[in-house]
């Protein structure tokens, strides 16, 4: 019973090992057509909106989180393997509470953050991939409107930016 034991111990922390490694990379795994790149050059979006520095914020998102990803290295210049380009085309707000006393005032709203992508070689300027991202963010209509209105859009703004980078780093 003892000598069993003993090969048991032995045994099972190379079995955890094993098997705790299968089918484990590191890093993401690319989607097929963006295999090649390495570099990555974020553009700075249009905004098609009404809301000023909409196209900043998403902008600088989506190279943070790329960065922070790590899986492509950011590039400014012509150097790229790979372009990002987008726009922002609508930011819109819903009512997600009213005032008790009046329905038409609302106290809790969304902002919900459209955009839309597309990934090109830089090279052969091929369109490699097009995709679309919406999220929201929601703020409460008390105090400072405007600075919570603000906060609202950074935040669907970094959302929208890292629904981008997975899609881009994992498929």
């Amino acid at each position: 019973m003892n000598r069993i034991r003993n090969v048991f111990k032995l045994f099972l922390p190379v079995f955890c090992l094993l098997a705790g490694s299968c089918g484990y990379q590191l890093g993401g795994t690319k989607p097929p057509k963006l295999e090649l790149a390495q570099t990555v050059k974020v553009c700075l979006f249009t905004n098609n909106s009404l809301e000023p520095r909409a196209a900043t914020l998403v902008t600088g998102a989506l190279a943070d989180e790329l960065q922070r990803d790590g899986t492509y290295r950011l590039s400014s210049g012509a150097d790229a393997d790979i372009r990002v380009e987008g726009e922002v085309y609508s930011i819109t707000f819903d009512q997600l509470r009213s005032s008790r006393e009046d329905t038409y005032k609302s106290t809790e709203l969304g902002l919900r953050l459209s955009v839309k992508y597309r990934v090109v070689d830089a090279r052969t300027q091929e369109i490699l991939y097009a995709g679309s991202a919406e999220e929201v963010g929601q703020f409460f209509d008390q105090g400072n409107i405007q600075s919570a209105r603000t906060n609202a859009l950074s935040y669907a703004a970094r959302l929208v930016a890292t629904s981008i980078a997975e899609t881009l780093t994992n498929g």
